[in-house]
């Protein structure tokens, strides 16, 4: 009811109430309040928890930050403060051991971001008020009256607890950041909580609190609790008067009670004599400590507020353009034979540098004398993102040569984070600057970074997956881009046609569901038919107010018994692929070659796996008729065959090779079905007994444990109960305890070391592996479980692609690299070569690593990717 009423009447009355305030404005904030609201409000909501690459916590201080970010810029304040709670037991829990003892322990990973609060306050040059001994609620009473009493300034109290309600007068109002900025002064409060500010104590000693375990008066609630002191005016007049109440509840409450009842009026007052002095000009807004902010920025990996900041740009950088073709020419000549240069290249002019703080320009009717230090082999050369700068070399007719580092790559390396490596924000983290807009800048900074991260690689031994892995599959990478892949648009066509028509039909069965048309792609109308109306149930999710989750995932808990829920995610699959695929790709082949042409991204995924973007050719589902249907479009030049190279279960082998389990490594050497061995030991029956559906179990059990997959998450996917998922996956461990042992082995090098490394030593961060959130930790154990598996299977292939590509060139074949979609290569090939050069493709692959168990290739050649598959 009071949620409704505050509706009602803040609409209008917020803003004229913000209007008449005339004089200076201090904001008192009730910090502590703020940030377990809106902690927990997240908590809720479902989001992931924020985590820093080193595993610091960070969404309280982020939400905090970002408040008193809109609190500035919307309502300028001229004076401040954040209200902090006192560390020692207060009177309340002196007169009342009991007092907030139903609250909730805080949670270690909110704990530790109230120093972290602090540290933002001191930069931000918000001054913090903390009297031991009283509540923040009692600090922020004794200030507003002080600063009332002045006559000087209107207080502004920045909190969401309604039993700040009481300290509201017509200089005291109260503001909740919380629900949509919601304003409270005597009036509103008055028809919020139904009595006046000053009778809101005495209506909470009667109905009681039950976040502040205030007793209250037993039997009197929070009606009864207002008609009373309405009619009264307050506890001791109504306890005075306890005969006139008619209600014999109330009536008998109030005699028996009487003790309790005082007593929590005086939990629930707010104390306004503690010994804090105001002092108005302590508290004046000032401009925040930008450096100090800058480097709590930096801690807290705040990147995007980081950029907001002023910093300098290229201060100390010589940066400036050639003014002849002499003089570049001149400049280049002078340049150390040993000396790499930096290069910074969009295709209409280009940046160079050599040395820290130094960067020229070349643009306009000089750049084509550029192309012969462009394709010197024996000029060393570096550049941020080396293949986006070789491609665009290539559109010029050059032959780019003598790239041997990529800023971009080394920055990867060290952290995993594809969101880390774009070069404004190394510039920013690394350089402590912006990025600027000029090319010989860029290039500048592209030295400077090269200077600081190529030791840091060495030092961390990452050198050599960088100089055999990463460095050496550009120019392979290059020659996919640039050839691309043919796609058969009236193919494309025909099928557009078909899924059109089966959206149709879905749509016609849903309509005839739901009892009327309405639209599907709508998650309001879908959820008020799926809740409201068809009754169907689900789970509340709570993000920006409660919503009832028509989300994939809910829908597929409820497909299994409701028709209605099946189609619509089938209904949405189809939509998805004739959007994404079968109406995107005819739009993205380029007129000149005739193909799509897929831009690969070596530092886009956290496992160290390739991903492909523009469009993305690794998401097209094989397990779906119309999925495959998309991959038949897909096809070679007229004449040539496409070739398919796929490893077997290569992170099933690398498991055995990795954890050396003596059962799983013989399975593989002998050659066996690796998921009827698992059946066969877990059902207790010989291989031949194996049925299909023991076979579907075990190898959900072996991929599952590969993915850290816990029984619960087992039990979702098989649609079991929960103790025969726990019973399958003891079983899998009594049968491959060398695996048991692999795991907990990696778990605590994980933890001692805080990354998860692949057989070639890349590795990534793991930082939620300490953590004090239980769903964070356990994320984060599943990922270093699988992240060796993945993450070697990564860079196995990239093995392969650069020596698939080498022996393509050394044997003078005319086939060629397509697309890499994880465990799978494509290629097209004349068919004179097809046989050949999947054997080849076999060979190299199977060859690529020894291991302690076989690796297995599937070659399929075919006239489309599908069929070849």
């Amino acid at each position: 009811m009071l949620k409704r009423t505050l509706r009602s009447i803040v609409s209008a009355q917020a803003t004229l109430l913000y209007a008449l305030m005339a004089r200076p404005r201090l904001f008192l904030i009730d910090t502590f309040g703020y940030v377990f609201r809106a902690y927990h409000a997240r908590a809720r909501s479902g989001a992931p928890p924020m985590r820093t690459s080193t595993g610091i916590s960070t969404e309280a201080v982020y939400i905090f930050h970002n408040m008193l970010r809109k609190l500035r810029a919307t309502y300028n304040p001229e004076y401040w403060a954040a209200i902090f709670e006192s560390s020692a037991p207060t009177f309340r829990s002196e007169a009342f051991a009991e007092y907030k003892a139903n609250r909730a322990e805080m949670p270690e990973d909110l704990a530790e971001q109230l120093q972290l609060i602090r540290e933002l306050l001191e930069a931000l040059r918000v001054p913090v008020i903390q009297s031991q001994g009283f509540e923040a609620d009692d600090v922020i009473g004794a200030l507003a009256r002080q600063a009332e009493q002045t006559g000087e300034v209107d207080v502004v109290i920045v909190s969401s607890d309604k039993d700040m309600l009481q300290l509201v007068t017509d200089h005291v109002h109260m503001f909740n950041p919380v629900k949509e900025d919601v304003w409270f002064d005597v009036q509103t409060t008055t028809q919020f909580m139904g009595v006046p500010p000053s009778a809101i104590p005495d209506v909470l000693a009667l109905q009681g609190d039950a976040i502040d375990n205030i007793p209250g008066a037993p039997g009197i609630g929070e009606k009864g609790a207002r008609e009373l002191i309405l009619r009264f005016g307050s506890v001791e007049a109504a306890l005075e008067r306890a005969a006139e109440v008619e209600r014999k509840t109330y009536r008998e409450s109030l005699q028996k009670w009487r003790d309790q009842i005082l007593l929590s009026k005086k939990l629930a007052t707010i104390d306004t004599s503690v010994p804090v002095k105001l002092c108005l000009e302590q508290l004046r807004v000032q401009e925040p400590d930008y450096q100090a902010l800058k480097q709590i920025y930096k801690k807290l990996e705040f990147f995007s507020l980081l950029k907001e900041l002023q910093l300098p740009e290229e201060a100390a950088v010589d940066a400036r353009a050639f003014e002849s073709q002499g003089e570049m020419e001149q400049w280049l000549a002078a340049i150390p034979a040993e000396a790499p240069v930096a290069v910074s290249f969009d295709g209409r002019q280009a940046g160079l540098s050599w040395k820290v703080g130094e960067g020229r320009a070349v643009a306009g009717e000089w750049l084509p004398a550029l192309k012969a230090f462009m394709e010197a082999g024996e000029r060393a050369k570096l550049a941020h993102d080396v293949k986006s700068v070789w491609l665009t070399c290539e559109r010029l007719g050059w032959k780019p040569a003598g790239f041997r580092d990529d800023v971009m790559l080394e920055a990867f390396l060290l952290s995993a984070d594809p969101a880390a490596c774009a070069c404004e924000v190394l510039v920013e983290k690394y350089l402590d600057r912006k990025l600027g807009e000029s090319v010989a800048a860029r290039a500048a900074c592209v030295m400077e970074l090269h200077q600081r991260l190529a030791p840091e690689v060495e030092a961390r031994g990452l050198k050599r997956v960088y100089e055999e892995i990463d460095l050496p599959l550009i120019p392979v990478l290059v020659a996919m881009e640039r050839t691309g892949i043919r796609v058969e648009t009236s193919q494309l066509e025909a099928l557009g046609r078909r899924m059109d028509a089966e959206m149709q039909r879905l749509a016609q069965r849903i309509w005839e569901l739901a009892g009327h048309e309405f639209n599907i792609n709508s998650p309001q109308q879908l959820g008020k038919v799926l809740y409201e109306e068809l009754r169907l149930p689900a789970p509340v999710r709570y993000g920006k107010g409660k919503t009832q989750s028509t989300a994939a995932d809910i829908l597929e808990t409820l497909a299994a018994e409701y028709e209605i829920a099946r189609l619509v995610l089938e209904y949405r699959q189809v939509a998805k692929l004739k959007g994404t695929y079968v109406d995107a790709l005819p739009a993205l082949i380029r007129p000149d070659t005739g193909r799509v042409h897929t831009t690969y991204n070596q530092a886009g995924a956290a496992t160290g796996r390739l991903s492909s973007s523009n469009p993305n050719l690794q998401n097209i589902p094989i397990r779906t008729e119309l999925g495959r249907e998309i991959r038949a479009a897909f096809v070679p030049e007229p004449g040539w065959m496409v070739v398919v190279a796929d490893y077997s279960q290569i992170e099933l082998r690398l498991l055995a090779h990795m954890s050396g389990d003596p059962v799983l490594t013989e399975a593989f050497r002998r050659g066996e079905d690796i998921h009827t061995r698992t059946a066969a030991e877990a059902f207790g029956v010989g291989p031949e007994q194996v049925t299909p559906e023991m076979r579907r179990l075990a190898k959900a059990v072996n991929f599952g444990i590969v993915y850290g997959q816990t029984p619960f998450g087992l039990a979702a996917q098989l649609g079991i109960d929960r103790k025969e998922a726990e019973a399958y996956i003891r079983a899998y461990f009594e049968l491959y305890k060398g695996v048991k042992a692999f795991i907990e082995r990696t778990l605590e090098e994980v933890r001692r070391s805080g990354v998860a490394k692949t057989m070639f030593g890349r590795e990534r961060p793991i930082p939620d592996i300490r953590s004090k959130n239980a769903n964070a930790r356990a994320f984060a154990e599943r990922t270093a479980i699988n992240t060796p598996l993945q993450g070697t299977a990564a860079d196995l292939i990239k093995l392969a692609m650069i020596r698939l590509h080498g022996e393509l060139e050394k044997q003078g074949l005319r086939s060629r690299l397509l697309l890499q979609v994880h465990d799978e290569l494509v290629l097209e090939a004349p068919g004179e070569e097809a046989q050949a050069v999947g054997e080849l493709t076999r060979r190299v692959m199977e060859g690529v690593c020894e291991l302690s168990v076989p690796l297995v290739v599937e070659i399929g050649v075919g006239p489309n990717w599908r069929d070849a598959k």
